[in-house]
């Protein structure tokens, strides 16, 4: 395909037609969706071949492996030669899924909440105080 080695993670995954645009690729890496060999990213890491990506789709995590790079815009059929999908090892139930979901979104809520709280209260404060001075003696 291409002379290039790496490729930026945003650009290959729009490339491979994971998704339609640049912008929806980066916000995804960002937010944790796509890891590459487990690891949570930035859209500037780059990708070779050989590494390990894991996305989400529909609530379920898909690990695919790159085979090449390249960073030109190719035809949906040769778009799906750079990369092979893995087979699950255990199918997940639907029950499971569900219940993925829930926590995933109960742990969305608990991270809004803690972004909105700010700084202690005083009683926060306080109670903060206590233990911190506690001594075992």
């Amino acid at each position: 395909m291409d002379d290039k080695t790496t490729v930026r993670i945003d650009k290959w995954l729009k490339v491979a037609r994971f998704f339609k645009q640049r912008e929806l690729a980066a916000e995804a890496v960002e937010s944790g969706r796509v890891r590459v060999n487990g690891e949570r990213v930035k859209p500037s890491r780059s990708v070779v071949p050989g590494d390990v990506l894991t996305v989400k789709q529909n609530s379920a995590y898909v690990k695919y492996t790159v085979l090449e790079v390249t960073d030109r815009s190719l035809p949906k059929e040769k778009a799906r030669e750079l990369y092979k999908k893995h087979e699950p090892e255990e199918k997940r139930s639907e029950e499971a899924n569900e219940l993925i979901k829930i926590l995933e979104e109960q742990d969305k809520l608990n991270r809004q909440e803690q972004d909105r709280k700010g700084r202690p209260t005083k009683k926060d404060r306080r109670i903060l105080n206590k233990y911190k001075h506690m001594t075992n003696g």
